[in-house]
């Protein structure tokens, strides 16, 4: 006897998810958010590895109010993209309504590393900021130890221009007495919140050398 014919896998079909996409931002423009989502399920059910339907659904549980499937999503899509920018604007915006406003800053902060001439990620930085500081206090100013310790401070501020006053707010964040508690989420936000001043940091350094030769 021969053997039965073994059941086919399921195929990605990306064209028939492209038009439930479409179907979707149509409802969406709408305000019919519930269809906006039931054409998303469609679509990634039609093509799983489609990063764009995965932010696209984020966004809609966004505009649903349900911003824990929205982080999911976000995540989903940055693992077949780690910078994907709609996707790292999705996750800061999700941990932002999920209450997690010091590591939406950082993610914020990423985005904007990422793509600096998206307008929403210098507002998201700018609402996280004062989402934190209505939380924990206003991020107190660090005294300075030495004025030879930092002789281009004066330089600085031309040569990182808008993004000097995002330095400082990183620098006095992790400073802040009230984030220094034993906590494994705030060890993340220090650590990413140093890294980021470390880029802010070589960026600094680059202007300023193209400054000096110009």
């Amino acid at each position: 006897m021969g053997r039965g014919k073994e059941p086919e896998l399921p195929t990605s079909n990306p064209v028939e998810a492209k038009k439930y996409r479409d179907e979707s931002a149509g409802h969406v423009k709408n305000g019919n958010y519930d269809r906006a989502l039931a054409a998303l399920n469609k679509a990634i059910e039609l093509a799983p590895e489609e990063k764009a339907a995965y932010v696209a659904r984020s966004q809609c549980y966004l505009l649903l109010g349900e911003p824990k499937p929205a982080l999911m999503d976000a995540e989903a899509a940055l693992k077949l993209d780690p910078k994907h920018a709609k996707a790292l604007l999705r996750k800061a915006e999700a941990l932002y309504y999920c209450g997690e406003f010091e590591m939406s800053l950082v993610h914020y902060h990423r985005g904007l590393r990422t793509r600096p001439d998206l307008y929403e990620f210098r507002l998201g930085v700018q609402k996280a900021q004062e989402a934190i500081e209505n939380t924990i206090g206003a991020v107190k100013p660090v005294k300075k130890v030495s004025k030879a310790k930092r002789p281009a401070s004066k330089a600085s501020r031309p040569a990182l221009g808008q993004l000097m006053s995002d330095k400082i707010y990183l620098e006095n964040l992790i400073k802040n007495p009230d984030l220094a508690i034993a906590d494994k989420k705030n060890d993340v936000v220090v650590k990413q919140a140093e890294e980021a001043i470390r880029f802010l940091e070589n960026r600094e350094e680059f202007w300023r050398q193209q400054q000096t030769a110009s």
